[in-house]
């Protein structure tokens, strides 16, 4: 298997392509992204580049390189001009944080997240939940990880535990001593790309050390008062394991704003929900206050608690709310588009052009 198979390059990223690219550009994918340049994982190896003035000032900023993007350059020697950016199969995104209603995108071109907790931070459901629920808007596979289980826990962690295990197929793991750790190795493939998610804290970093089988990566050291990793990553890396497979660490996140979902989140992050809401009498129930309601009914004979069934509510209002804002924004853009071609077409000109 060549380079650029081990880094993911399919069929989809070849039909793209004109015969003359193939002919007189280098093909290759982000690995990180920074301030002025990118650093661009080719078939000869590393090289840092830098946007073409068209791509530059022509694209809006979710269309530039993002890390796992593949790109087209030219080579100059020291530095490479990226082109072209290729289509994406999809990306890995969130809402913005605050009060902008705007999609952030962190990675692209993913078949799986690894989402990663932690004992000694503690075990989060409902975070959980949300984390899921923009996966699969995002049409991306989740793999779940439980780290740090080598520390002594308490009665509630165990619960939870055992119910992400069996709810989640979430993998116990300790990459400190390595237990279970053959568990996570056994689902990495060659050609495949995961991007890690998590808080910070969590043993990111320290998991993808144990994943290629030495400390390439950067962590913190752990404070003898505190116990707790340091942040570490601090921008979105990419690399190839040695034992194949690609990985993208991402700085530590408390949550994913929620973007327009493709599908009610109920389907996957939800335990249970979704069988019953197919159920429900009315196709278009809201699950609210409809008589024949299925989830209502689990909530009322504790087959779902009221946490879960309070979580499932409040990320479908969360969505939207993401989507309408999105709506609007767009009429009133059509709206101003409109008003700009009228006054072109009144042959309307700026009060200081002479």
């Amino acid at each position: 298997m060549n380079t650029l198979n081990k880094l993911g390059w399919s069929d989809f990223f070849e039909t793209s392509l004109t015969p003359d690219e193939k002919q007189s550009m280098t093909i290759g994918r982000i690995s990180t992204v920074n301030k002025t340049n990118y650093i661009v994982i080719h078939e000869n190896g590393i090289k840092a580049c830098e946007l073409a003035g068209n791509l530059m000032f022509g694209l809006d900023e979710n269309e530039k390189p993002k890390t796992g993007d593949w790109v087209l350059f030219v080579d100059y020697g020291d530095l490479g001009i990226i082109s072209k950016v290729l289509p994406r199969y999809n990306c890995l995104s969130r809402q913005k944080s605050g009060k902008e209603i705007a999609e952030q995108i962190i990675a692209a071109n993913i078949d799986y997240a690894v989402i990663v907790q932690c004992l000694e931070i503690g075990l989060n459901l409902r975070r959980l939940e949300r984390t899921l629920v923009q996966l699969q808007n995002c049409n991306i596979d989740p793999i779940v990880l439980i780290n740090k289980t080598d520390l002594l826990i308490s009665d509630e962690q165990q619960k939870t535990m055992s119910f992400m295990i069996d709810a989640y197929q979430a993998i116990p793991i300790s990459a400190y001593h390595g237990n279970n750790m053959k568990l996570l190795k056994d689902q990495i493939l060659t050609g495949k790309s995961y991007v890690f998610i998590g808080a910070s804290g969590v043993g990111k970093s320290s998991i993808i050390n144990s994943l290629q089988e030495g400390n390439d990566i950067k962590t913190g050291e752990i404070s003898q008062a505190t116990m707790k990793g340091a942040h570490t990553t601090t921008s979105r890396e990419l690399y190839i394991l040695k034992r194949g497979g690609v990985v993208i660490d991402t700085p530590g996140t408390r949550e994913f704003g929620l973007t327009a979902s493709s599908s009610e989140p109920e389907s996957s992050a939800f335990h249970g929900i979704g069988d019953l809401a197919k159920n429900c009498k009315f196709h278009n129930c809201t699950h609210t206050n409809e008589i024949g309601c299925k989830i209502l009914m689990a909530v009322k004979t504790g087959g779902i608690s009221e946490d879960e069934y309070e979580s499932f509510m409040r990320l479908n209002r969360e969505m939207e709310h993401y989507e309408s804002s999105l709506q609007d924004r767009k009429q009133k853009g059509k709206k101003l588009s409109k008003i700009i071609k009228n006054m072109k077409k009144s042959g309307y000109k700026n009060s200081s052009t002479p």
